[in-house]
């Protein structure tokens, strides 16, 4: 057996000057090679007897390893193991305690009794907890105890504590309760768990409690340490307000021309307001005229609402453009918003812009406030929910006759579809004409913006896709928009690029609908690039391709040729569309559906057996 101190000695290449005297001594008794040795010490009268371990030539003794940080022994000065020493990183997970063990500190030994009581489901209780002692007993009076003390106490320097006694022997039954899985703990333990899923279940977190450790926790305890975990993975609610200013000074350094205000009452947040330069200036040069402006609720501690403004680009897909955090829906909120909004998007005239609503709380008198000439729309969707649960006009012909209304695209076919509306109801009919038709129906809209929307299914989207982020801390949920704006848009800008065809995917797919739908419409020119177009059935338009324009409004409405005008312009050079750098698809998130209409049940059958 090789002594350590001979090792080091020999490795070093000569003595240690002073030192040598030492191994004069005459009660020095040197190790021998090959040969096993145990020894045994006294620490305050305790003897501790230590395993025999066996040393060769190979051992490895170079002091610049990295385990020699970490080692589980102490050791004296001549190299021979005295005392285990407990590693937190290591053995906290299932703490072995037996007497001589040192401990780095008493916080730490404390904490191994209370792990040693989650594991072995038992109970203990402190009878003696002071700067030099510590003693624990058990809690339902059967023998098992365990005294520790200082190592040194006369060394300040030295928070080492050691168990000098401990009888580890319990005649007590397993506990199914244990005060020392708290709320706390809980989080730190299953920290890993909500990193993951930040969902991860109050019954889950029970189920595995009760698996791991065999303890009963209750659903209240198990909310509590939920709580306290995704406050370690998101950020605490309050303190993250403190950190807003820089924040937002971050956000612009990292994204010039982005405007963020930050609106205080004494100190007190109360609105927000973001828009990116990259939004703004995708909307100015590549979106159609059209803006879709929703809000939502926020779910976390503070609450609020989230106002957002999102665009149509070339491709008819969503494209977000602004948003703002308020204290809540209402006109003051909603003219703060807007005014902000004209301020980036430069519109100072709004004859050529639209707006698409739910008809919100005070948004419509803040649009008539600020923008007194621009077209007004109301989601057709939320309107025929009031239709029919709100008036109770129900029925599918109803509901058939409703939307035929509203899909029309020239006041005859408009007025048709109201006459059918009073033959089945009278009441319902009133009720329709008591809404402005310029705010519902294509056949009334202005064709100013090339857009025949009738829903803001857009917003309704863009609300589903940051669902995720409306109950986190403010500034985890400002990164998670921001990042999945970002995300889409360089995304979308990737698939553009990538597209081989002259037309965005989507308008492509409606002139190859349109199409196939002109097959059955005669034309008849009538001079100067007019033609009187006859598509059965009575129905006659005039179509002006000078002036890209039809009888029918379709072409006017979208800016995509009709039916009738496809006969003329297929053999004209394609339609070049406006640049695009980042043109987004369409998310794959769904919208939020009404209460009646149909949902999945989210039960399968199995294949097994098919």
């Amino acid at each position: 057996m090789v002594n350590r101190f001979e090792v080091e000695q020999n490795t070093l290449g000569g003595d240690f000057g002073g030192e040598a005297s030492d191994l004069d001594d005459s009660s020095y008794k040197a190790y021998e090679l090959g040969t096993s040795y145990s020894d045994s010490f006294e620490s305050d009268g305790d003897r501790v007897d230590e395993p025999e371990v066996e040393l060769s030539l190979e051992d490895d003794f170079d002091s610049s390893s990295d385990d020699d940080l970490n080692n589980d022994l102490d050791y004296d000065k001549y190299g021979n193991k005295k005392y285990p020493l407990f590693n937190p990183q290591t053995d906290m997970r299932n703490p072995i305690l037996i007497k001589g063990l040192v401990f780095p500190s008493r916080d730490i030994l404390k904490d191994a009794v209370k792990q040693y009581e989650r594991i072995n489901r038992v109970v203990t209780k402190l009878t003696r907890n002071d700067k030099l002692r510590v003693k624990a007993v058990c809690a339902l009076s059967c023998p098992w105890t365990l005294w520790a003390s200082k190592l040194n106490p006369k060394d300040p320097m030295d928070g080492s504590w050691q168990i000098k006694t401990i009888v580890n022997h319990h005649k007590c039954g397993k506990v199914m309760k244990n005060k020392n899985i708290t709320s706390k703990w809980m989080a730190r333990h299953y920290l890993h768990k909500f990193q993951v899923d930040p969902n991860y279940s109050l019954t889950s977190l029970q189920k595995d409690i009760r698996v791991d450790f065999g303890i009963i926790v209750y659903r209240t305890k198990c909310m509590r340490a939920k709580i306290r975990a995704l406050e370690l993975v998101q950020g605490n609610h309050k303190a993250r307000y403190a950190n807003i200013y820089d924040y937002l000074l971050e956000f612009r350094r990292r994204n010039p021309g982005t405007t963020t205000i930050c609106k205080l009452d004494c100190r007190l947040f109360q609105r927000l307001y973001i828009c990116l330069e990259a939004c703004k200036s995708g909307w100015l040069t590549g979106c159609r005229r059209i803006i879709g402006l929703d809000g939502c609720w926020l779910k976390g501690y503070y609450g609020g609402h989230l106002l957002a403004v999102v665009g149509v680009d070339a491709n008819d897909c969503i494209y977000p453009v602004a948003f703002a955090l308020v204290e809540s829906e209402n006109k003051q909120s909603w003219f703060w918003f807007l005014e902000l909004l004209q301020r980036d998007l430069e519109i100072d005239n709004s004859y050529n812009i639209c707006f698409m609503s739910d008809k919100q709380k005070g948004l419509i008198e803040a649009i008539s406030l600020l923008f007194p000439n621009v077209e007004a729309r109301h989601c057709a969707r939320h309107l025929y929910n009031n239709f029919k649960n709100i008036e109770g006009f129900r029925g599918q012909v109803m509901r058939f006759t409703y939307w035929k209304a509203a899909k029309a695209t020239f006041p005859r076919q408009f007025k048709e579809a109201m006459s059918e509306m009073r033959s089945l109801s009278e009441s319902a009919e009133a009720w329709l004409r008591d809404k402005d038709p310029r705010t519902w129906s294509r056949a009334h809209f202005s064709t100013r913006c090339k857009s025949d929307l009738l829903l803001n299914n857009n917003s309704e989207c863009f609300n589903k896709i940051i669902l995720e982020a409306r109950d986190k801390p403010i500034l985890t949920m400002l990164e998670i928009i921001r990042r999945k704006v970002i995300t889409r848009l360089v995304s979308m800008r990737e698939a553009a690029e990538k597209y081989p065809g002259p037309l965005c995917p989507r308008i492509q797919k409606k002139l190859s609908k349109i199409a196939s739908q002109s097959n059955n419409i005669w034309p008849i020119y009538a001079g100067n690039e007019k033609y009187e177009v006859d598509c059965g059935l009575g129905n006659k338009h005039v179509v002006d391709l000078l002036n890209s324009s039809c009888s029918c409004r379709k072409w006017d409405l979208s800016g995509i040729p009709c039916p009738m005008q496809w006969e003329h312009v297929r053999d004209m050079e394609p339609i070049i569309p406006p640049i695009i750098r980042m043109p987004p698809g369409r998310p794959k998130q769904t919208r939020r559906k009404e209460i009646d209409e149909v949902r999945k049940s989210g039960s399968k059958l199995s294949k097994t057996g098919q």
